[in-house]
């Protein structure tokens, strides 16, 4: 079942990325590096401990599409005064987890989490996610409630609504390899609603490596449905952009406030699909306060 197991294109690509990578990991505060095995692979992860938050749960942060640990360098340094916070790379997509089993659905995917956040031995804590880390938050809270305090989702996709019917259409070439560099860019550019994608900057740079050179084989991402939602019994709150690339934020946030008991939603204005890193300091203030407001622990 290799063909189920995602690849780099060329092991000097593959060598290109983790330079990337290292060079943005080092405009994050200095972590604890930790190794993970589970049933899929090993899952990179990282640790800023706060020795004065060993009473409360940990922010555990999850990725967006093509990207990695290194998206988080403007959140961790407000989140982790806090508490306690754990990133990890996604097994089955870019940075440094290495998959060696196939993923094959939702249940798989949260699999992965919770074996990752047994072997922390964390009995709760406050989820985080962004993109396609969002809707891992999601699928992971509807399937092991039990494990989430509060669940944080920003510009979360295959959540609240279908991504656009444009953004499949143009993935599907997007992952033809032999097509030119700048297709992929563009779709990268449309996803980010960036006009330029800036490879002088570490993190721009890595994401670009990651998204041209490595091919997932995760499965699509399943909808989560209103019924799981409707029994989400955990605090939620859900960032949106105004000016998202993958979704319409009004009808999302409709479907949000309608199925979700406990929710906090929020749509940030003159903001694209980025969101973390162009509103770091507001959407990191209200991240803790919402916390904070709706737990105990």
């Amino acid at each position: 079942m290799k063909e189920l197991i995602g690849k780099w294109s060329s092991t000097e690509r593959r060598q290109e990325y983790i330079e990337a990578y290292k060079i943005a990991l080092q405009t994050m505060p200095e972590a604890k590096s930790i190794r993970i095995k589970t049933s899929f692979g090993t899952v990179q992860g990282y640790c800023w401990k706060n020795n004065q938050a060993n009473n409360k749960s940990p922010i555990l942060l999850f990725p967006g599409k093509s990207s990695g640990t290194p998206m988080w360098y403007a959140n961790v340094p407000d989140l982790y005064k806090s508490r306690t916070v754990y990133a990890f790379d996604a097994l089955g997509d870019v940075g440094l987890s290495e998959q060696e089993s196939p993923i094959r659905d939702s249940s798989d995917q949260a699999k992965w989490i919770d074996e990752t956040i047994e072997n922390l031995h964390l009995t709760k804590a406050h989820i985080v996610g962004h993109s396609f880390g969002g809707w891992l938050s999601a699928n992971y809270a509807s399937l092991y409630p039990q494990k989430v305090t509060s669940l944080i989702l920003i510009e979360p996709v295959f959540t609240f609504q279908m991504i656009k019917l444009i953004i499949i259409l143009k993935s599907i070439p997007y992952n033809m390899r032999f097509l030119p560099k700048k297709w992929r860019q563009g779709l990268l550019k449309e996803i980010s609603g960036s006009e330029t994608i800036d490879t002088t900057d570490p993190v721009a740079k890595m994401i670009d490596d990651g998204a041209n050179y490595y091919s997932s084989q995760l499965p699509m991402p399943t909808m989560i449905s209103k019924q799981q939602m409707q029994k989400w019994e955990f605090p939620v709150y859900v960032a949106f952009a105004d000016n998202s690339g993958v979704h319409d934020p009004v009808k999302a946030i409709e479907v949000a406030e309608k199925n979700v008991k406990n929710i906090t939603a929020k749509i940030w204005k003159n903001a694209t699909h980025s969101l973390p890193m162009e509103y770091a300091e507001e959407l990191n203030n209200e991240i803790i306060q919402f916390i904070e407001e709706n737990s105990n622990y």
